[in-house]
């Protein structure tokens, strides 16, 4: 157990961020006493998170961390995230970089159909692939993808693309925002698609707020998979469905209870609160169902949160443990909470 506030305040920032331990205490030392150790982004970079994390929310492609995700650092206008590029892959020709262009570059068909963020473009140099929307505050750096890496999938994706009439809107139109994306540059409500887009901004504080701290859910045990969807909920905002496979290290009760301490904690969490806890641990593996988190806004904005957790034992583990290899980079991933932050509960509400 760390012995000052500065030293636990830098174990939080450790767990929620994955960054290393030099790095959480650098950082806390420059920040002012009772200060959030992990910064609300601004709303426009809250947005540019919010389209980030929807284009990765149901990777196509094999990871140990939540959405690939190794390490965060984020500030009020920018984010740095540290992806993984070293799990192999089930299906040929599928890379970590692949994943993000699919996602994230935006491509427009001949309908005007965008996939990826609108607006944005990518600049890639020896600090990493940054993201920018153009005109738009807030920026974005990948590290952990080589610019070869980069380069190699935008060619392979581009052709693929070309195949089924589609272009990066980039090509198209490099330095300002292509017909087909300014129809999210401000959404129209009164279509499908433009409410579709609309709907990202009420809640795209908590989108940000999860991207921030993706690594976590390296602390409920095993990771095995990271999977997440979206429904409109009544106040206006988003619900976010986060389901996460995982195998427990050890068999306890509310073994995820340290997870939901640091994501709802004063110093590192989200501004939520849980109201209500289905938890099934104690229930024998043949009749688990999956213990669920819910919360919401703690200052009443928009949106909602649910995290489902879904364990995987003996023979339903079997298919992660087919390469050995990469399972036990798995169990490597995994973080452990310390007691004095996974044994006190959280409030949750009834």
């Amino acid at each position: 157990m760390k012995s000052t506030r500065l030293e636990r305040r830098a174990e939080k920032l450790r767990l929620a961020t994955g960054s290393s331990w030099a790095d959480a205490l650098k950082r806390v030392r420059t920040l002012v006493p009772g200060a959030p150790l992990i910064p609300e982004a601004h709303p426009a970079q809250a947005l540019l998170e919010s389209y980030f994390l929807a284009g990765l929310a149901w990777p196509n492609i094999e990871t140990r961390s939540s959405w690939g995700i190794r390490s965060t650092e984020a500030h009020t206008n920018s984010l740095v995230l540290t992806f993984e590029n070293d799990v192999t892959q089930h299906v040929g020709g599928e890379t970590m970089a692949k994943e993000l262009v699919r996602t994230l570059l935006p491509c427009s068909d001949e309908h005007s159909w965008v996939r990826g963020i609108p607006g944005a473009r990518f600049t890639v140099d020896v600090g990493g692939i940054h993201i920018r929307r153009i005109d738009l505050e807030g920026s974005l750096r990948i590290l952990g993808i080589p610019a070869r890496d980069w380069n190699s999938a935008m060619n392979l994706q581009r052709h693929e693309d070309e195949s089924d009439g589609k272009r990066f809107c980039h090509e198209l139109s490099p330095h300002r925002w292509h017909p087909s994306e300014m129809l999210f540059r401000k959404p129209d409500t009164s279509t499908v698609l433009g409410k579709h887009h609309y709907q990202k901004q009420p809640s795209a504080w908590l989108a940000s707020g999860l991207l921030r701290r993706a690594p976590l859910f390296r602390t409920i045990g095993v990771p095995l998979g990271t999977t997440a969807w979206t429904n409109l909920t009544k106040d206006g905002g988003t619900e976010w469905i986060i389901a996460y496979i995982n195998e427990p290290v050890a068999e306890a009760a509310c073994y995820h209870q340290g997870f939901a301490n640091l994501l709802t904690d004063p110093e590192c969490g989200l501004p939520i609160v849980g109201t209500d806890l289905d938890c099934y641990c104690g229930s024998p593996a043949a009749f688990y169902c999956g213990c669920r988190l819910y919360a919401r806004s703690s200052i009443g904005q928009p949106g909602a949160l649910q995290v489902r957790f879904f364990h995987r034992y003996g023979d339903r583990a079997q298919l992660y443990k087919d390469n050995l290899d990469d399972y036990e980079a798995r169990r490597q991933t995994f973080q452990r909470i310390p007691g004095h932050l996974a044994n006190r509960r959280a409030g949750v509400g009834r």
